[in-house]
């Protein structure tokens, strides 16, 4: 497979900084939460039904209800995550305690217009949890994260007026700082910009982001069954994602005691809030051959989320005997205020095939003793693209270079989910699953040597047990869950991005109960 390092191909003058290929991602590379049982069966959940998950899966699934339902769920989550970074190892934990699922289901058994039974579901599911913290650090004796400022000064051919203005929350406040002065010709006119970093003797670099939120689903959806051999269903979704991250970016001087380099270190924090809501449709269809057979497809149209995002930044810089120790905020440059930002997201199409095979006991065989189910579910993940809100050639021509690094980042790709359910009476029942998800990006990550240093995956092992009776049902899961994935700390179009290898696992405890009416 090709090797390179991903890298963003524009740049912006304008109030906030580049938006990342990232930004796009975190909405489209996760695996989905859903109830206990749907989280014990790793999710494969796309031609079983009778399952509130349904309503975000495969809708049809709501088809098989044929009374009412109320279920409620929580969970708790505990992370640890290794850090590899140019040669130097980090560790870090977190843990949370959100909110699962809520939902009801309202059902009528009766024949009517065609249907043998009809349900309506209004559910509320976490997708995906943002609470975590990556931290790492290392010597780089390659590239600064001032070079990124540096960079954006070059390639917007900035003067000296819009080197001090125009880039408030990152390049303004370097340049401010002198992070990044300028560079005089022999007249002593300003012929560029340079950074003060000390590059090619090295500088320990610490990156420090501490992130919370949720993406969540609200779904109302319905599903109809003909004659308990065909199933269909939709579901109106209205996405609401809520998302924070406090970055500390810091590089110092490998030698504490050399005063003479005009460079002691800097340190730029960064917070940055986002907030979107949007709506989007899933439709499904769930057919059964044979008894002891269920095949189900179901398509999930892109989501169409409008954010509103919020950021300030500071910096404080110290250049020894050049200036001293000189700090500067987007505050001050902004009227006190913090940066707005107003866009929307169309989320990538994904499309389930499943199938489900039921089996009984030999002594028993019209009894069903459990079932196997797995999933096979695309995802267009190169399909993500960003919209101003503004309706100006600028913003317009920056969304269409940051679509056209998505589409050159990412790649459509296949996700498996398999699930087992066995009945061990007429009350109890264990259950077991596995999930892996593949790489989204077209090319391996590499460093700046060309060695590759991580293929990006996501796989889970779950498993649970769940008691029925005629009117009540309680359900117990634990999952785990182990990722490896990249991180870019920053941005270059001149050299190599450096890059953070990542490798987190996750325990999660499920519990739900739910009534029967």
């Amino acid at each position: 497979m090709k090797k390179i390092v991903i890298g963003i191909l524009v740049f912006v003058s304008a109030t906030l900084q580049a938006q990342s290929p990232e930004d796009g991602l975190r909405l489209s590379w996760f695996a989905p939460n859903g109830t206990p049982r749907s989280n014990a069966l790793g999710g494969a959940m796309g031609s079983l039904g009778g399952d509130l998950s349904a309503a975000h899966i495969n809708p049809a699934g709501l088809g098989f209800y044929k009374s009412g339902e109320l279920l409620v769920t929580s969970k708790y989550l505990n992370t640890e995550t290794d850090y590899k970074y140019r040669g130097s190892f980090s560790s870090t934990s977190k843990s949370s305690s959100p909110l699962g699922n809520l939902g009801i289901v309202f059902a009528d058994g009766k024949k009517n217009r065609g249907y043998s039974s009809t349900a309506f579901s209004i559910s509320f599911t976490q997708i995906a949890d943002f609470n975590s913290r990556q931290r790492f650090k290392g010597v780089n004796n390659f590239s600064s994260y001032s070079e990124k400022f540096l960079e954006e000064l070059y390639y917007d051919n900035a003067g000296m007026g819009a080197a001090e203005n125009n880039y408030i929350f990152g390049s303004s406040l370097a340049f401010r700082t002198y992070l990044i002065d300028t560079i005089a010709d022999k007249n002593g006119n300003v012929a560029g910009y340079q950074s003060l970093v000390p590059i090619s003797s090295g500088v320990n670099q610490t990156f420090d982001s501490y992130t919370s939120g949720s993406s969540n689903e609200l779904a109302f959806g319905w599903g109809g069954n003909v004659q308990d051999k065909l199933y269909l269903g939709a579901s109106i979704v209205m996405p609401i994602v809520n998302f924070n991250r406090s970055l500390q970016v810091s590089e110092t001087d490998l030698s504490t005691t050399n005063t003479t380099n005009q460079f002691g270190g800097f340190v730029f924090n960064e917070d940055f809030s986002s907030r979107g809501w949007g709506i989007g449709a899933k439709f499904g269809i769930i057919y059964k051959p044979e008894s002891y057979l269920r095949l189900g497809f179901a398509l999930h149209t892109p989501q169409l989320i409008s954010f509103r995002d919020k950021l300030t930044a500071d910096m404080t810089t110290n250049t020894e005997s050049y200036a001293g120790k000189v700090s500067a905020s987007s505050a001050e440059l902004n009227n006190g205020n913090a940066g707005l930002r107003e866009y929307t997201v169309m989320t990538p199409t994904k499309a389930t095939f499943s199938g489900s095979y039921f089996f009984a006991s030999p002594s028993k065989p019209t009894q069903p003793l459990g079932f196997i189910s797995a999933d096979l579910e695309w995802v267009n993940y190169a399909g993500t693209r960003f919209y101003s809100n503004n309706y100006d050639e600028a913003s317009a021509n920056y969304y269409d270079d940051l679509n056209n690094t998505m589409k050159a980042t990412y790649k459509n790709n296949i996700n498996i989910r398999i699930g087992s359910e066995i009945k061990l009476n007429s009350n109890w029942m264990v259950r077991a699953g596995t999930a892996y998800y593949g790489s989204p990006y077209k090319n391996e990550f590499a460093d700046e040597n060309g060695t590759t240093l991580v293929t990006p995956s996501r796989m889970i092992v779950s498993g649970g047990i769940g008691y029925r009776t005629n009117k009540h049902f309680l359900d117990f899961t634990i999952s785990s869950a182990t990722n490896k994935d990249a991180i870019v700390p920053y941005r270059l179009i001149d050299k190599p991005s450096p890059i953070a290898y990542e490798k987190s696992r996750a325990v999660v405890f499920n519990i739900g109960y739910g009534i029967r009416f």
